[in-house]
């Protein structure tokens, strides 16, 4: 007796646990996304493929195309998976037997606080010869991209671009009692004005001028803000000015030079820097806009000798994504720019060419996974299940990538929307538990 009622107590748990995780799963998605009443409020676009089958899982306006925002980054990422090798090409450099000859290749990189080894201006300190900076021009790319706010200037995650970047073309400044001073040391003597009514013990922001380096202080109503970008508005040998004043600083016995032109009868060879895929994993888990603008410049200058986005692009669009792109529009690096216009298709043609190139497990190892980077607070318990980019804009967002299953399928999905109007984290939500459903049902 004791037995039987032993075997039915057991039955009734494992009917109600299972119960239990069903609903569990279920509550979590509505599988028609057309229908969910939080996505009819915003303009969305959706598709998810089984990589191995090439099934189309479920799709919803994967033709239309929508500003993607930091999606636009994958595009980037890409570029330089296939044009580099295992290291950034960062420089061009040639010697003879007096001068070593410096190209820079808008490596961002150089001098920036992630990358402790400078192999390049170690170089320049260490050499005994004198040294030339050939500083391309930069006539063919604007400070900012097409399509950014007009008030780029005014925030970090929209430095401008740059031939040759140095400290991710930002000033750092902290302070010495009630004295204000930069870093690099360089744009100390740009501080215009400190304000007679700052007062040092309440918070304290720093303000640049659009057009020149002249840097203003004044207070803050809820936070301290000493990080601001520098321009090269007035003045295009900035760079150059800058590196010698640094590198003097640490060689004072160095002897550099402008040239705006390389010479003739030297072979200039380049001279790498850092992993590709340590500077790649960075821009794609923080979704760092100034490395992304930066890679695209990179990749054009090495495959065409132009430091022009715009070339850029039509070169890359009839060649490494002949097949990706259909009438999508690419406008910059980053995905700043409200220019962008790609298609779920679109990401889903560029997610599918990696797979078949064989080179997806190094793409998710740069993409953020789950509760990672810019997936942060996501995805929690999950964490190996997916690896993507996101994408945020005012009122726009978007996820694309791949997603392993509980079954070990392999899937991947494009998720943008746009034109919302709630909580965007409303929205994360909801895509959350669409792909967490396939997770654990596919």
């Amino acid at each position: 007796m004791m037995y039987c009622r032993l075997i039915v107590a057991l039955l009734i748990i494992s009917f109600l646990g299972s119960c239990s995780i069903k609903k569990s799963i279920n509550k979590n998605v509505n599988l028609n996304v057309q229908s969910d009443s939080l996505l009819n409020t915003a303009f969305v676009g959706f598709k998810i493929i089984d990589l191995d089958t090439k099934e189309v899982l479920e799709e919803s306006n994967a033709a239309n195309y929508f500003i993607p925002a930091s999606n636009t980054k994958l595009l980037s990422m890409y570029s330089a998976i296939r044009t580099f090798g295992d290291s950034i090409p960062g420089w061009f450099i040639a010697e003879d037997h007096h001068t070593l000859y410096i190209e820079p290749n808008a490596d961002p990189s150089f001098m920036h606080s992630d990358f402790k080894e400078q192999k390049l201006f170690d170089l320049l300190c260490n050499t005994n010869k004198k040294i030339v900076l050939i500083l391309p021009s930069s006539a063919n790319i604007g400070r900012f991209g097409a399509g950014w706010s007009w008030n780029s200037h005014l925030y970090n995650y929209a430095v401008e671009r740059s031939v040759m970047p140095m400290y991710a073309n930002l000033v750092r400044f902290a302070k010495r009692g009630n004295n204000f001073y930069a870093v690099p040391s360089f744009f100390t003597d740009s501080i215009n004005n400190v304000k007679e009514e700052v007062d040092h013990n309440r918070f304290v922001r720093v303000e640049r001028d659009e057009q020149s380096n002249s840097f203003v202080f004044s207070n803050n109503s809820n936070a301290t803000h000493l990080v601001t970008g520098y321009t090269r508005q007035q003045n295009e040998e900035l760079p150059f000015l800058l590196l010698r004043d640094t590198l003097v600083k640490r060689n004072p016995q160095a002897d550099i030079s402008l040239w705006k032109e390389r010479p003739e009868g030297l072979q200039f060879k380049a001279f790498y820097t850092v992993p590709t895929d340590d500077l790649l994993g960075i821009m794609m888990k923080r979704s760092d806009n100034f490395i992304a603008e930066q890679i695209l410049l990179m990749v054009g200058k090495y495959n065409t000798g132009e430091v022009s986005d715009y070339i850029t692009i039509k070169n890359l669009r009839n060649t490494l994504f002949a097949d990706v792109l259909d009438a999508g529009r690419w406008a910059d690096g980053s995905g700043l720019s409200r220019n962008n216009l790609i298609s779920p298709n679109e990401y889903i043609n560029l997610l599918g060419q990696i797979n078949t190139e064989g080179i997806r497990d190094r793409v998710i190892d740069i993409l953020p996974a789950g509760n990672q980077g810019t997936l942060s607070g996501l995805y929690l318990g999950y964490e190996p299940n997916i690896a993507a980019k996101t994408g945020t804009l005012a009122d726009h967002l978007g996820l694309s990538g791949y997603l392993k299953t509980k079954k070990n399928t392999n899937l991947a999905f494009s998720f943008l929307i746009n034109n919302h109007r709630g909580n965007a984290n409303d929205y994360r939500k909801k895509i959350e538990e669409v792909l967490i459903w396939y997770i654990e049902n596919k």
